[in-house]
């Protein structure tokens, strides 16, 4: 009888604990799931807003080796500079606001180089 009672005691202390130790490893199973599937979310992102993004950088590589070649061959500069003011000029006539803007825009670049240069003086 005796050993009947220490045998449905020992079952009522490690029944919870087993019952515990199946449920704690259902959850992290069920947490690595979830992590999958957030890590494939992003792999599936906009194959538009991919393009997008990779366009945008090459542009500003183009930028910047444009305006390195610029800044080396000073008759390339000057004809560079007459196209812009030339296309500014036609974008003007066709759109007077444009005046505005390309103001602001190059009293920022202005701006912009004068901090520049106290930078790194």
């Amino acid at each position: 009888m005796m050993k009947r009672m220490q045998r449905v005691l020992l079952a009522a202390l490690v029944l919870p604990g087993v019952a515990a130790v199946s449920s704690v490893k259902a959850e992290e199973a069920a947490v690595k799931a979830e992590a999958a599937v957030a890590e494939a979310a992003p792999a599936e992102k906009n194959p538009v807003a991919r393009l997008r993004g990779r366009l945008l950088y090459k542009k500003g590589q183009i930028r910047k080796l444009e305006k390195a070649a610029a800044e080396v061959n000073e008759a390339l500069k000057n004809k560079v500079d007459d196209l812009e003011q030339e296309r500014r000029a036609q974008y003007v006539a066709a759109e007077p606001k444009l005046v505005e803007l390309y103001a602001e825009q190059d009293a920022l670049e202005e701006e912009i180089k004068r901090m520049s240069a106290a930078a790194a003086k």
